[in-house]
């Protein structure tokens, strides 16, 4: 990335952080929605018989709390500002400049970015004390971090395509709230599922993602299995952005 551009996308963030700052009601969002999510999730995998299946709480903890701030803080948060800036006409006056459309997508997005990575880290150290769990693979867990935040953008692009007003992001996005952390080991690990469903549930978008993550406390992944996960992310990163590259729109639809 050259200088220009890497100047865009800082001017990007500094606007976008302003924004962000000038509604105090977003820091509930960001704070306290997270947390009360992940308190609720963690009732429900206590009543899973997690050491019948070889699981341990402190990694499943750190993966489901990575992957609801993900779909959460980050995922349904650039899909409303990616809707909201084109309904403002903001995209359309951004691209008679000199940054380029991969640009002025990433930098719009590079605040939210900042703040889901932030609450991951800090979760995932909480939890970690908590626990006991000391991480065996910090680089399936950087792997997998990467992985989910490129997934969460591709996906976002998609999304804001098929949302015509701003009023429809709530609607575009319940399937990937609702049903993506189901089918992705978030909310129900995979492995109390029967076992041909659970396998076949690793292909599912943020599947890759979750085990990643997870494996950078438990040490679980080989370098095969890791690096399966990351092509398998890297398809449905692929076929999100190229849905966004056919069907964004940078202009209100008329």
């Amino acid at each position: 990335m050259n200088r220009p551009a890497i100047q865009h996308m800082k001017t990007l963030f500094r606007i976008e952080w302003t924004l962000f700052n000038r509604v105090k009601a977003n820091y509930v969002f960001v704070v306290f929605v997270p947390l009360m999510i992940l308190f609720s999730m963690r009732y429900v995998q206590e009543q899973m018989d997690l050491a019948d299946h070889g699981l341990n709480p402190g990694p499943l903890m750190v993966s489901t709390a990575a992957g609801v701030l993900l779909i959460f803080s980050l995922y349904s948060s650039v899909t409303g500002l990616y809707v909201a800036r084109r309904e403002e006409l903001v995209l359309k006056r951004l691209r008679t400049g000199e940054a380029s459309d991969a640009v002025i997508l990433a930098g719009g997005a590079s605040m939210y970015v900042a703040v889901a990575v932030a609450q991951i880290v800090v979760v995932a150290v909480a939890l970690s004390v908590m626990f006991g769990a000391v991480p065996r693979q910090p680089l399936a867990a950087a792997a997998g971090l990467v992985t989910g935040i490129l997934l969460m953008m591709a996906m976002a692009a998609a999304t804001a395509a098929l949302c015509r007003t701003a009023e429809s992001v709530m609607v575009a996005t319940l399937p990937a709230i609702f049903v993506l952390p189901m089918i992705s080991g978030i909310y129900i690990p995979r492995e109390v599922l029967p076992e041909q469903v659970g396998d076949a549930l690793l292909w599912a978008p943020l599947s890759p993602t979750v085990d990643l993550f997870r494996s950078g406390w438990t040490g679980e992944l080989g370098l095969g299995e890791s690096a399966l996960r990351i092509v398998i992310a890297a398809a449905w990163t692929g076929l999100f952005a190229w849905v966004a590259a056919r069907r964004f729109r940078w202009e209100p639809r008329t």
